[in-house]
């Protein structure tokens, strides 16, 4: 019986180390977890200590003693990160449950309805995926999500869960993919140029599916948070990105989850070992250091182009970011902020990159997204 309450103690000391202690090497890689699963951080500790009383009520021993001890000291960590989330998305009107604590926030795992290619740019026709809402008898508002992946991987079913909730909510949402960076081909340039043309021709499609896209909506998240942002402050300032003006829609908000707005923060980042998985993603998008091309560094922040005319944007993402630092969100925040343009910024405590498995942040990202949209 003693072996299994040291499993459980040590399950609960590592989530709760490394929930606290998160920029650790590897210790925080992996316990941070306790962090995006706080309940199973209590059940661990539960089950650590209970398990050790029984040991000792069996064969009373200093090691049951420890067991349970070292247990029970972990269950604040737990309390702390459910009370701090309860709280942070209760002052933005989200409300979770019990269950949100032990994983993702559930929704339908359906991808899009239909698939289609778009393009060709530059000799690219990259997929676009179409989640189409219930038949209504006034068009749909169009929502576009550029998804993730580090720029290198992600398709046109990437945040399927988010996309069908959108769309049940009456949104046509379409999911348009991009050219993946690599060691061979740097896509700094091409992938805003492909979001743009795909802008295009939502613009043109959306009639047929029961939809009106004078105007969309953007989502991004992680490397798509960077793009959607870069695009949409780009076209905000006059840049058309090789488009014609007139068959570019206006982009009425965007809702961004854990964005990479400057690439340059993650190409700095020296967390380990994430820092090294980050500064891989960012080179293969620019093609080398922020030292062979400082030029290129510029021309994808996100931040950088942002204009006093740029449109209103949400902003998820986690305070404990081991791949994408958080100070790249916070300064796109303040900068809106300084700029006048309309911003809502939403950390979720103890939480980062892996965001999707908190079952609360999931539920705060699809209300809040379509609250924010709903509202312009």
């Amino acid at each position: 019986m003693i072996w299994v309450a040291y499993v459980f103690m040590a399950l609960a000391l590592l989530l709760a180390v490394g929930t606290i202690a998160w920029q650790t090497p590897w210790v925080g890689l992996f316990g941070s977890l306790g962090g995006y699963l706080p309940g199973w951080l209590l059940a661990f500790a539960a089950s650590g200590t209970v398990s050790a009383i029984a040991a000792w009520l069996i064969d009373p021993s200093v090691s049951a003693i420890v067991a349970a001890v070292l247990s029970l000291l972990t269950i604040p960590v737990g309390v702390r990160v459910i009370a701090d989330q309860r709280r942070a998305l209760a002052e933005v009107g989200v409300r979770v449950h019990a269950k949100d604590f032990f994983g993702p926030y559930r929704g339908s795992k359906a991808g899009p309805d239909e698939v289609v290619t778009y393009g060709p740019v530059d000799g690219h026709s990259p997929r676009m995926g179409i989640y189409k809402p219930a038949p209504s008898s006034t068009p749909a508002r169009v929502v576009v999500n550029v998804h993730g992946g580090g720029w290198a991987d992600g398709d046109e079913s990437s945040d399927r869960g988010l996309m069908r909730q959108l769309a049940d909510r009456g949104y046509l949402v379409f999911t348009p993919t991009y050219t993946y960076a690599s060691e061979e081909l740097a896509t700094w340039e091409l992938a805003p140029r492909q979001i743009a043309r795909a802008l295009v021709e939502v613009k043109a499609l959306a009639p047929q599916y029961g939809g009106s896209a004078e105007q969309v909506y953007l989502v991004g998240g992680s490397a798509g948070g960077q793009l959607a942002p870069l695009v949409a402050n780009r076209l905000a300032a006059g840049d058309t990105i090789g488009q014609d003006a007139d068959a570019l829609p206006t982009i009425a908000a965007m809702s961004l989850f854990i964005p990479a707005v400057d690439p340059a923060i993650a190409e700095a980042n020296r967390y380990v070992p994430a820092g090294a998985v980050g500064r891989r993603l960012v080179h293969g998008l620019v093609g080398g250091t922020m030292e062979e091309h400082p030029e290129r560094y510029a021309a994808v922040d996100a931040t950088a182009h942002l204009t006093p005319a740029s449109p209103p944007a949400l902003l998820i993402y986690g305070p404990n970011d081991w791949l994408v630092p958080a100070q790249g969100p916070i300064a796109y925040v303040l900068r809106c902020r300084q700029l006048g343009v309309e911003v809502k910024s939403v950390p979720i405590p103890w939480t980062g990159h892996l965001m999707g498995l908190n079952g609360a942040a999931g539920r705060a990202g699809e209300q809040l997204t379509a609250e924010w949209f709903a509202a312009h």
